[in-house]
Parts: C-alpha cells; structure tokens; sequence
C-alpha cells in the first residue's frame, strides 16, 4: 500500500498500524504527509517506521512503480520530477 495523508501522528499512524497488522506492506510517502506541527510529523514518521512501513519519497513511489527507464512514460513523469525539484 502507497499511503498519504494529514495528521502524521494519529490518523495515517493509526492507518499504518492497521494495514500492517492486515497483512499489507506499507510504503509511506513522507513528501505527502503533514502534520500541523513539526514535531508530531517527525514522530509519527518515525512511530510509523519502527512499526514497519518503509519510509519514502513520492519521486522514488513514481520511479518504482516505472521499474525501467524504458518504461513509455519515463520521460514524462522524469520531466514533471525536474519542474518539482
């Protein structure tokens, strides 16, 4: 599961602890997730970690899910990367 949200350290916690305990493998875009305030973001991304979700970053979700730089798409989704960045 590719998993964002609000409220780092309640809502998408509390979605990560229950997909994990589901079965899933949760891949957490720390790039899409907030928190009002920065210290319950940095918590609940670290809670999130050590209960199992790999931590990650949405560039690295959209180039993991291409697989190759062959992939049809790459040069779009590469160009919309770089105006990001």
């Amino acid at each position: 599961m590719i998993l964002s949200g609000m409220e780092a350290h309640v809502c998408v916690y509390q979605t990560v602890i229950g997909l994990l305990d589901d079965g899933y493998h949760v891949h957490l875009v720390r790039d899409a997730i907030c928190s009002r305030k920065k210290t319950d973001f940095l918590v609940g991304l670290a809670n999130s970690a050590q209960a199992g979700a790999v931590v990650t970053t949405a560039e690295t979700v959209l180039f993991q899910m291409l697989q190759k730089s062959t992939h049809e798409q790459f040069k779009a989704i590469s160009k919309l990367i770089k105006v990001r960045g």
